[in-house]
C-alpha cells in the first residue's frame, strides 16, 4: 500500500476475481473508492503508524500473510509455513544483528519492529535499534558514495572519509526493558579510476554495460566494552551506481 493505491497480489488465483498468470494481482484506489468500507477484513491490517485508508499516505506499508501448514501443504509456490513463534524469533535475530544492518545504510535512521496483539487499538513496539545523533553533518558523511562518485571520472587520487556514528538498541519484552548503546568508528574510500580496481569498472561499463564503483568500507566498534572490529570481517564491495553500497562480509 502506496500512497492512494493498495496493490492486492493473488499468484495462485485462488482469491480475486478475474486474475491469471499474466496479471495475478488488483490495484485499487482506496481513497476513491472507499475500498476500506467494503473490504474491511483485508485493508484494516494496513491503519496503523499514520495510514486511516482513507486519505493518501506518504509512506510504504507492505502486508505478507503467514503461510500456514495447511496452506503450504497445498501451495505451488513454496511448502515452507511459518508460526507466529517463528517470526518473533526472526524479530529477535534482526534485534541482534540491527546495528550492523544500518552500518553502511545511507538513509536509514532507524529499524523498529511491532507486534500487534489481538483486541489492541494499535502495534506495540517490542525493538527497536536507531542511530545516536541524527544531525546533518553525519548525514554528510554518509553521503560520501554519492559525492564520490560523482567525481571519479576526473580523480588520479584515492577518496578517503571517516567518522563515528553511534547506535541505540532497545527491547521492549514484557516487563523487561534493555537499552544498549554502542559507537562505531568508519573509514570508507574509493580507489581512482586509474588504480586496478577502477580499471575493471571501467572495462565492466564499456564491455557489458555494467556500472561499478571501487568503494569500500570498514567499521571497528570503539565503545567502553572494548575494542571490536564487526562482525570480524572486513566489508568491502563494487556498488551498481544509484543503487547505494551492497555489503559483502568476508570473514578474516
Amino acid at each position: 500500500m502506496s500512497g492512494k493505491y493498495v496493490v492486492l497480489f493473488d499468484p495462485q488465483g485462488a482469491y480475486l476475481p478475474n486474475v491469471s498468470a499474466a496479471n495475478p494481482g488488483k490495484r485499487i484506489d482506496y481513497v476513491s473508492s472507499s475500498a476500506i468500507m467494503m473490504y474491511n477484513d483485508q485493508l484494516s491490517p494496513y491503519c496503523a503508524f499514520g495510514c486511516d485508508m482513507k486519505a493518501s499516505f506518504q509512506g510504504t506499508l507492505f502486508r505478507f500473510p503467514l503461510r500456514s501448514t495447511e496452506q503450504a501443504s497445498s501451495s505451488r509456490l513454496s511448502r515452507q509455513s511459518y508460526t507466529e513463534d517463528d517470526i518473533l524469533s526472526l524479530f529477535a535475530q534482526l534485534y541482534h544483528e540491527a546495528v550492523y544492518n544500518l552500518l553502511f545504510l545511507k538513509n536509514v535512521l532507524s529499524l523498529e519492529m511491532y507486534v500487534w496483539e489481538s483486541g489492541m487499538t494499535e502495534p506495540k513496539i517490542v525493538y527497536s535499534c536507531s542511530l545516536g545523533s541524527k544531525d546533518e553533518n553525519l548525514s554528510w558523511h554518509r553521503q560520501a558514495l554519492i559525492r564520490f562518485s560523482g567525481s571519479i571520472a576526473e580523480s588520479s587520487k584515492r577518496k578517503v572519509d571517516s567518522f563515528s556514528m553511534g547506535f541505540i538498541s532497545e527491547a521492549f519484552l514484557g516487563k523487561e526493558f534493555e537499552k544498549k548503546s554502542s559507537t562505531y568508528f568508519i573509514v570508507q574510500g574509493m580507489a581512482p579510476a586509474l588504480s586496478k580496481i577502477g580499471t575493471f569498472a571501467t572495462a565492466a561499463a564499456q564491455e557489458y554495460d555494467l556500472h561499478l564503483l571501487p568503494w569500500a568500507s570498514v567499521a571497528a566498534c570503539i565503545s567502553e566494552a572494548g575494542l571490536e572490529v564487526i562482525p570480524k570481517s572486513f566489508s568491502f564491495c563494487i556498488s551498481s551506481i544509484g543503487l547505494g553500497c551492497q555489503v559483502v562480509y568476508f570473514p578474516m
